[in-house]
């Protein structure tokens, strides 16, 4: 207890022996000073604090006081008692770290006793809170630190995989199989890309789509030899409405990945024949909770009767699964080359 008064000193102690009896420990201090040199040689489980102390007032107390806690964290429990019935004071003392407030003429064994107990359970409650939130804290970096490996091994196991296919492809001679196997080659790359975007970003729950586009599609341009000089690649994508960059969660940058790889890989097989030069272009934005995506080229376009074939390519039978699976639409129109537009809903 720090109070300068001598007679509340004592009267307290005797109304807390009463309460407490043989397990009671009251230390006293009858200046400020003395009072924050006691608590912290001792460490008392509650501090009963005058308002207004010889060398400072109750207030410069606590804040002396808690100055030496962790953030956010009562340094002690705190019991403000004084003489003055006021509200903003009680208020004051109560914003400055007290746990509560006590008039000193309406005090009585049973009160202090309750005021202590709930001013201990307080500051117990909140230590308990800051220890639960850095074991939280230390299992969420543990885990983030075990979800990077595992996208770190995803991506190292597909890479395998896709080298193994291009040495099948090398060693096959039959241009169609050589054909498929550089295709499936392709497809695990592009997964294989957004688990190393994954392993390398801050957020382990999403992806860049610009980021993403522009990997995929210097991808596919080397893979396929491309001369930049006669094909150029482009990649534009709309900042969200926040301003913040378009990103898609993991459940959606994969299949999107998949998507983009089947309609750049098409375009650069079938739009520019003969040494036709030209362009490929990625747009993307959100707009109204959706992401629209559209992948547009200068080449040939698809065939006249495409639109009443009955059967598709394997690639675009891929597009179509996976645009279903996002609860989407596509579209594929011959516009000055060929334009493919997604719409699917935002997440």
């Amino acid at each position: 207890m720090v109070d300068d008064s001598a007679a509340d000193r004592t009267l307290c102690r005797i109304l807390l022996e009463e309460v407490y009896g043989a397990g009671l420990q009251f230390f006293e201090a009858s200046d400020a000073v003395q009072g924050l040199k006691t608590c912290r040689a001792i460490a008392p489980d509650c501090v009963l604090l005058d308002y207004n102390l010889p060398d400072m007032t109750g207030l410069e107390f606590l804040a002396q006081l808690h100055s030496e806690a962790p953030v956010n964290e009562p340094a002690f429990a705190v019991v403000m008692l004084t003489g003055l019935n006021s509200y903003p004071v009680a208020l004051e003392a109560m914003r400055s770290g007290a746990q509560d407030y006590l008039l000193k003429d309406r005090i009585s064994g049973q009160r202090l006793g309750v005021a202590i107990l709930k001013a201990t359970q307080k500051v117990g409650l909140i230590r308990e809170l800051r220890e639960e939130h850095a074991r939280l804290a230390r299992s969420l970096a543990e885990k983030e630190v075990l979800i990077k490996e595992l996208h770190h091994r995803v991506k190292n196991n597909l890479q395998v995989i896709a080298s193994l296919l291009r040495l099948q492809a090398e060693a096959t001679t039959d241009e169609t199989a050589t054909a498929v196997l550089r295709e499936s080659q392709h497809r695990v790359e592009a997964i294989a890309m957004i688990h190393d975007q994954l392993y390398e970003s801050a957020d382990l729950r999403q992806v860049h789509l610009a980021q993403q586009a522009n990997l995929l599609m210097a991808n596919l341009f080397h893979a396929f030899g491309v001369d930049p000089s006669r094909i150029s690649g482009q990649v534009l994508v709309c900042p969200r409405g926040d301003g913040g960059p378009l990103v898609l969660g993991v459940d959606q940058a994969i299949p999107t990945g998949l998507i983009l790889n089947e309609l750049i890989s098409n375009s650069l097989k079938h739009a520019f024949p003969n040494g036709r030069s030209g362009s490929i272009r990625v747009e993307a934005q959100s707009y109204d909770t959706k992401v629209e995506l559209a992948v547009i080229d200068d080449g040939v376009g698809v065939p006249e009767d495409f639109a009443t074939r009955k059967t598709k390519s394997l690639g675009l039978q891929i597009v179509e699964i996976l645009v279903r699976q996002f609860g989407g639409t596509w579209e594929l129109k011959r516009e000055s080359g060929t334009t493919c537009r997604l719409s699917f809903p935002e997440r």
